[in-house]
């Protein structure tokens, strides 16, 4: 008879498994040999020795950190220091303005001296002309200034631009009767012509009465006065201009470049014929199919365009470089730019004001200036005196020695030319601009002009330092910006550091491997923003070969563009006490407590400037080491180490 009992399974298999108690145990006893076999091989001086390097070398990467946040990393793009709007050389009533409007409104007075310089422009131009020697030039210009959204334009046009417009709408209303009685008329002239036309056909009206009507007929529309546009087609400006001759196309969008660059970019090829010849004072003649009337012909002698633009750098800098065709007929070369260092970040609404009295002094000059003008019955010739002359030419001279290949202006070869015809149209415009008529322009003017022209020709070889970046170094930029945008996503590195790997695994949708971050890393090394904890760049993609960096601590805090293009800090002392706004602000009057009599309040103000002036005797600068005089951990002694530590 068989057994039918069940057998455990530790029994029935256990030439395969040994019983659960039986491994357990027998893992014990293995344990239990190696604890001994390690206490029998432990040498405790060994491991005190050990532990003490290990706080030795955390010791030595916390000295690194500090000393390497001391030192002033530098921007990621090198930006040469540019020079600031000469405004001494406007007239009074313009420089001061300048002045108050851009400290009112927080605004580089580069933006508002462009402003003014064009607001001239679009008044003088077509009134007067200047020539040197056998050299003519109309008094219009192309001007630009280049910054930031949020960086005030709008506020600067409006205080700049708003009396140009407010003297052009007081002009329209003056002859509002008068247009409308011109209208009517030519209206009139019309439907006469159109029944004549009808009677003459029939035999009921006679030659010369016919030929009067249709010769009063063909008279163009009367246009209301027009000086300022915005918002045009090349198209649409070729008609304004055959209406108005003389133009001002002031404008705080890229509307112009995008119609104009953008269609080339895109493989369309609008018409830019009509803004080369209107910097010129050339004729431009625009034939058309037209329709049921026949073919259309438009011909306007001597036309004029003034254009200024307040735009973003970035709109310049991508259709210089995706635009050529623009760029190799001098569309881009007419424009005087202008590129000056945002105050965003600096800026302080507390303390706008409204606009003081030499707003009302630069509206009244603006407007006695047009009145002056537009009054002549002919445009006045302006001629440099002999040494006036004599100095432009050579000026005209040396810019052209640098031009050659090799020498310092020789990107500016399409553009010099350019620069130093507007020269010589601002000079004309400084002497209208004073009161006089000239016809003489004395050296005087001349250099003041000058002055302004060597700081075109800085912005411009800045423009065109920018846009002509090496395509390596300017993918390097762009990964380490992607590398420091990761980064501050996840503050935590700032005191961790950070893998490669890791950053790879955050930006895997732009990377295809790890080693495509070795630039964004080497280039934010060498400007002083990173640092390696462990390994190098060259372990970066190597497996098994550990590497671990950190940031610079402003990584954290700067903007982006003062990352990328650098900006200073300049301290002031002053006493705050009472803050008063106007009654359209949202802001309300607050006063602060008094602070003791006689005491001295140091406040730490970031503004921009072109050098930093010495600190109040309150405040106690920190001059920033170089990065050359970054000590190495490595020979660091105890005595070096307490000193940074002893340091606040």
């Amino acid at each position: 008879m068989t057994d039918s009992t069940p057998v455990p399974y530790y029994e029935k298999y256990d030439f395969l498994t040994p019983p659960l108690e039986a491994r357990a145990a027998r893992a014990a006893a293995n344990i239990a040999a190696r604890e001994a076999e390690l206490e029998a091989k432990r040498d405790p001086a060994t491991e005190e020795a050990f532990a003490a390097r290990v706080d030795v070398d955390e010791m030595i990467r916390q000295a690194e950190a500090r000393l390497r946040e001391k030192v002033e990393p530098a921007p990621l793009v090198d930006r040469p220091e540019l020079p600031s709007w000469p405004v001494d050389v406007l007239p009074d009533w313009v420089a001061a303005h300048v002045t108050d409007t851009a400290e009112r409104l927080q605004v580089p007075v580069d933006l508002c001296a462009q402003l003014a310089v064009g607001a001239l422009a679009a008044v003088a131009g077509g009134h007067a002309t200047i020539s040197a020697g056998h050299w003519r030039e109309t008094l219009n210009l192309y001007l630009w200034c280049a910054m930031h959204s949020g960086a005030g334009k709008s506020p600067a046009e409006k205080a700049m631009i708003g009396p140009l417009r407010s003297w052009e709408r007081d002009r329209q209303a003056a002859r509002a009767d008068e247009y409308t009685l011109d209208v009517a008329r030519w209206k009139a002239a019309q439907k006469k012509a159109a029944d004549d036309e009808k009677g003459y056909a029939v035999g009921s009206v006679d030659e010369e009465t016919f030929k009067a009507s249709v010769l009063a007929a063909a008279a163009p529309r009367p246009q209301q006065y027009r000086l300022t546009i915005d918002d045009t087609t090349p198209e649409r400006l070729v008609q304004l201009l055959g209406a108005h001759q003389r133009l001002a196309l002031i404008s705080t969008e890229a509307g112009l470049l995008d119609s104009v660059a953008g269609a080339f970019s895109t493989g369309r090829q609008p018409n830019v014929d009509v803004y080369l010849k209107a910097w010129a004072g050339e004729t431009i003649i625009r034939d058309r199919k037209g329709g049921d009337s026949g073919p259309e012909a438009t011909v306007v002698d001597d036309a004029l365009l003034t254009v200024v633009l307040t735009i973003q750098p970035t709109v310049v800098e991508r259709y210089q470089t995706t635009a050529p065709e623009l760029r190799g007929r001098g569309f881009f070369a007419r424009f005087m730019p202008s590129i000056p260092r945002s105050l965003v970040g600096t800026r302080s609404y507390g303390d706008m004001t409204a606009p003081g009295p030499s707003a009302d002094r630069y509206e009244n000059e603006l407007h006695a200036f047009a009145d002056r003008l537009t009054g002549l019955l002919m445009a006045v010739p302006l001629h440099l005196d002999a040494e006036a002359a004599a100095e432009f030419f050579a000026w005209c001279d040396a810019l052209e020695a640098d031009l050659a290949p090799g020498r310092p202006l020789d990107v500016l070869h399409d553009a010099a030319s350019k620069i130093r015809s507007s020269t010589l149209r601002l000079a004309g415009l400084l002497e209208l601009a004073d009161g006089r008529n000239g016809p003489t322009v004395g050296v005087e003017v001349m250099r003041r002009a000058l002055r302004v022209g060597r700081y075109w020709v800085a912005h411009a070889l800045a423009m065109e330092a920018r846009t002509g970046v090496d395509e390596d170094e300017a993918h390097a930029v762009d990964a380490a910006l992607d590398l420091l945008r990761w980064a501050r996503r996840h503050p935590e590195k700032m005191e961790t550091g950070f893998t490669p790997r890791e950053v790879y695994a955050g930006l895997r949708r732009k990377l295809r491997s790890v080693e495509e971050l070795i630039p964004a890393f080497e280039h934010l090394r060498d400007r002083g923003w990173l640092w390696f904890v462990t390994g190098d760049v060259d372990g970066i993609g190597d497996r098994g070969v550990p590497v671990r960096a950190r940031l610079h601590a402003k990584a954290f805090t700067l903007s982006e563009e003062d990352i990328t293009l650098g900006r200073r800090t300049r301290t002031t002392t002053r006493t705050p006490y009472k803050r008063e706004f106007s009654s359209s602000s949202s802001l309300h009057t607050r006063e602060d407590p008094p602070p003791p009599e006689g005491a001295r309040v140091p406040v730490v103000v970031r503004v921009l400037g072109p050098e930093p002036p010495e600190a109040p005797e309150d405040v106690q600068a920190v001059d920033a080491a170089p990065a050359a005089e970054i000590p190495d951990p490595f020979t660091l002694t105890d005595a070096d180490l307490d000193a940074v530590d002893s340091e606040p």
